[in-house]
């Protein structure tokens, strides 16, 4: 079967690639197939360190990247790269590689945010005709407290709140069509100053839905030590990053937003000693923080 042809007007023979893959016959199978498209800039990886560094390091439009290396689950890399903690571009065009069909593997390579997932073993024209879909018609994105990234829905469920979608820069599209580099970055900054005030607002939101869930398990009783941790965990984990993202991009103090860190770290030690004042105090300073942001 020949492979299938570029994208009508886009010159793939720009488009910079990293292939993250320990099998080398499949390394070399991808190079093969994307040398024969014009792409000729190719990166490979082969072990989780080095596929950490290249994400890091490197300035590439488009990623081939294992859900397992050496072991190690890659998702945490793609959801780095999402959340933008991790390399130059959050949008960088990635196809996830999978070697089972299992329902847990495919549901957390869903979730940590690829434009597609490709089952080992697969031809070369699967590939590349994947990559020719995205460039043409990349999935728009969308945020939640826990995840960045392609829309994954082929329909709204019935009755859901639609998710705000986010048309974010194409880098294989850009290169591929001489986009002028400063046109592509300023794109990008916009997207993610865009998404970011997203995920604020839904970290903020998470904090309610939280600090609801405590509060109604202590006055009706059902508080235990492990649903307390877990709850104060999740807690912990938002306030976080929410601390982070709004240093960084807005500017904010975060005093009170890191001393609600510290009290649910400090509560989490002992969750038995947990008792309904303390869940009000975190409920109450929560409160505070998330009417700053959780409709900006």
């Amino acid at each position: 079967m020949p492979l299938a042809p570029a994208p009508a007007n886009v010159d793939l023979s720009k488009v910079k690639a990293l292939v993250c893959e320990p099998s080398l016959p499949i390394r070399q199978g991808i190079r093969l197939a994307l040398n024969n498209v014009g792409i000729r800039e190719i990166m490979e990886a082969s072990t989780f360190l080095a596929a950490h560094q290249a994400c890091k390091e490197g300035d590439h439009d488009f990623l081939v990247l294992n859900q397992e290396i050496e072991a190690n689950d890659s998702t945490f890399i793609m959801r780095e790269l999402r959340s933008g903690s991790l390399g130059r571009d959050p949008f960088i065009l990635t196809v996830m590689l999978l070697a089972s069909r299992e329902e847990p593997k495919v549901r957390s390579a869903i979730d940590c945010g690829p434009d597609d997932l490709l089952l080992i073993p697969f031809a070369p024209d699967q590939l590349m005709s994947r990559l020719r879909v995205l460039v043409e018609r990349r999935k728009p994105f969308v945020v939640t407290h826990d995840y960045i990234g392609p829309d994954r829905r082929a329909a709204p469920r019935p009755g859901a709140t639609s998710a705000t979608q986010f048309q974010v820069p194409n880098p294989v599209r850009a290169r591929g069509t001489n986009l002028p580099r400063d046109r592509y970055d300023r794109l990008k900054q916009d997207s993610i100053v865009a998404i970011g005030i997203e995920r604020i607002k839904r970290l903020a939101a998470t904090m309610d839905w939280e600090c609801n869930a405590l509060t109604v398990s202590a006055r009706e009783g059902k508080m235990t030590p492990e649903s307390t941790y877990r709850s104060l965990l999740k807690l912990e984990q938002v306030t976080t990053e929410l601390s982070n993202r709004v240093a960084k991009q807005l500017g904010h103090a975060t005093e009170t937003i890191d001393g609600l860190t510290e009290l649910c770290r400090r509560l989490k030690a002992t969750p038995s000693n947990v008792i309904f004042s303390d869940i009000e105090t975190v409920t109450q300073t929560s409160r505070r923080i998330s009417g700053t942001y959780s409709s900006r």
